[in-house]
């Protein structure tokens, strides 16, 4: 990001590798079996024509070496640095590409215009090393300028100057005639009339007779010129490792440098910053964004999240739609772009590396083992907590919805326990607002909800998230409304629910007044640790100090 020099250089010279650099390997890595009589058919011949495919593609991945070279050789960077020295110095690169050049024709280059890349594959070997080979292209010759030949026949005798002929591998040649030629109908020695957007797709008997011949002599150029690469692929198998190392490296260049450093260098400069990592501290991340979503919506809400292990469970509530399961998921993209070495969207970020990332999202049952939502959820979560450690990211949304509720409720309380058994980093987004009661007995737990506005019996979601509970009162009536259910259904809906949770929430109200002191108490205790260990300088510590200080007597903590 701060060499441009570097970073155009290498991402013009990645376009000069083929896409497929790859994925030709496995032609190399299996010896088929020999060309003998028995086996020359058309399916060997398309088996040839892969093979060969594979040998131009890697002559114009290695004929593009040295211009990496180029490029790598005054970089600073430690992996770039042990990129040219493994790669662009080894000389065993120049070695095959010595022995491709004694077989293969110079000028042949890998290309994805079908009948271009026939015609390349065809005469990919030099003249004079195979007799049957040159009478086979000859014929290959000889029946495509035919082809040629009866299209200009067709254009003079039908009066159509803009019939094209265009060619595909599953089809071979045909004629595309736009609609607009054809004064009434098209003569009967077209046949295989097909409609496609402006333009007729046809063909004749003498075209269809001419792509047989023509198929069949390139199938024979395949055949042929396999026989003559079978010493030149034995040579390639024995050094098949540094191809692989190619290949490798050929990926990880395009993921740093046309994924992450082009993705960031068209966004602002604050946009996406440098992550800090630690090796026991918080997951604290300032103004994060969905790396996604943020470029399709302008207006997104960035959002905040702070663990550590002082504070390493988070409950997410908020009615549907307000963007918990977004925020869950921006989480997880960010801590996984920061430790696959990318830039993050935020303002600010430090990370405790993770050894796992588990989730718990979606609700989908599974046929094929016969479990349904609630099983499948299970499942999930057994998984989970069999094999969560210390150093985990725990994200789970909804767990417990696909059951009764008072089970779902005693099934979500209980993996939160077991779950602050750990050190691990918990994110949990629930609907079920029983479960704030948590924060009243672990001073670790913190609860948080995404603000919403009622007006008019409407829903206005502000995608922000807050500290706190928050009673939003029948959001799921409100929404149901919107969806269309009928206003009679949703007002005796409304009655039921008003009586069941009026006593519920005036009790979760009591509760979280009378811990409140003892969830200040904690969370300056942790506040004063952070600052006791901090490296910042004498001056920086008391103005902390003397904002804790009035933090705590105003009651903001």
């Amino acid at each position: 990001m701060s060499n441009e020099q570097l970073f155009f250089g290498l991402s013009q010279v990645l376009r000069k590798f083929p896409k497929e650099t790859d994925r030709v390997l496995c032609h190399f890595c299996f010896k088929p079996k020999k060309v003998t009589k028995e086996v020359l058919g058309v399916e060997y011949a398309r088996k040839s024509q892969m093979l060969i495919s594979s040998i131009i593609l890697l002559k114009t991945a290695l004929d593009a070496l040295p211009l990496l070279s180029k490029v790598l050789k005054d970089a600073k960077s430690f992996l770039l640095a042990n990129v040219y020295k493994s790669v662009c110095a080894n000389e065993t690169y120049a070695s095959i590409r010595k022995r491709i050049g004694e077989v293969i024709d110079e000028d042949v280059l890998h290309a994805r215009v079908p009948f271009v890349a026939r015609t390349q594959q065809c005469f990919a070997v030099k003249a004079g090393i195979d007799g049957l080979l040159d009478i086979a292209r000859r014929s290959f010759c000889d029946t495509s300028e035919a082809i040629h030949n009866l299209a200009n026949k067709y254009r003079e005798d039908f009066k159509l100057p803009n019939l094209k002929l265009p060619f595909n591998n599953r089809q071979g040649f045909y004629f595309s005639i736009p609609q607009k030629d054809i004064q009434g109908k098209l003569p009967s020695k077209f046949i295989q009339v097909l409609r496609h957007g402006n333009n007729i797709h046809c063909s004749t008997l003498e075209l269809a007779s001419l792509n047989v011949r023509n198929k069949s002599a390139a199938g024979e150029c395949y055949t042929r010129t396999e026989v003559c690469l079978e010493a030149l692929i034995d040579a390639i198998r024995e050094d098949v490792s540094v191809l692989t190392l190619l290949a490798e490296v050929l990926c990880l260049l395009d993921m740093i440098v046309n994924s992450f450093a082009h993705t960031i260098s068209t966004k602002p400069v604050d946009r996406y910053t440098r992550p800090e990592f630690t090796d026991n501290g918080p997951l604290a991340i300032d103004a994060g964004r969905h790396p996604i979503l943020e470029s399709i919506h302008n207006d997104f809400v960035p959002n905040n999240i702070f663990l550590s292990e002082g504070s390493n469970m988070v409950i997410v509530m908020g009615p549907n739609m307000s963007g918990k399961s977004t925020y869950l998921q921006q989480v997880c993209l960010v801590v996984i772009l920061a430790q696959i070495g990318c830039y993050v969207p935020a303002r600010f970020s430090t990370l405790r590396v993770v050894d796992r990332i588990f989730t718990r999202m979606g609700t989908v049952d599974n046929l094929e083992s016969n479990s349904s939502t609630f099983m499948t959820e299970m499942k999930e979560t057994a998984f989970i907590m069999q094999n969560v450690s210390q150093r985990s990211l725990i994200v789970m949304d909804e767990l417990g919805r696909a059951t009764s509720s008072s089970d779902g409720f005693a099934i979500a309380w209980s993996c939160c326990e077991h779950l602050l058994s750990f050190k691990a980093y918990t994110i949990f987004a629930t609907h079920m607002e029983n479960l704030s009661e948590l924060a009243t007995i672990y001073p670790n737990v913190k609860i948080l909800h995404f603000d919403v506005d009622i007006k008019n019996s409407r829903l206005d979601f502000k995608f922000q998230l807050k500290d706190g509970p928050r009673h939003v009162p029948h959001y799921g009536l409100l929404l149901a409304g919107v969806a269309g259910l009928p206003s009679s259904v949703i007002k005796t809906a409304i009655s039921i629910t008003s009586r069941i949770t009026e006593k519920e929430v005036k009790r979760m109200e009591v509760n979280c007044q009378q811990y409140h002191p003892i969830q200040m108490a904690y969370r300056l205790a942790q506040r004063l640790i952070c600052l006791k260990y901090s490296s910042q300088d004498e001056d920086s510590v008391r103005h902390a100090l003397q904002n804790l200080k009035e933090s705590y007597i105003d009651g903001r903590l």
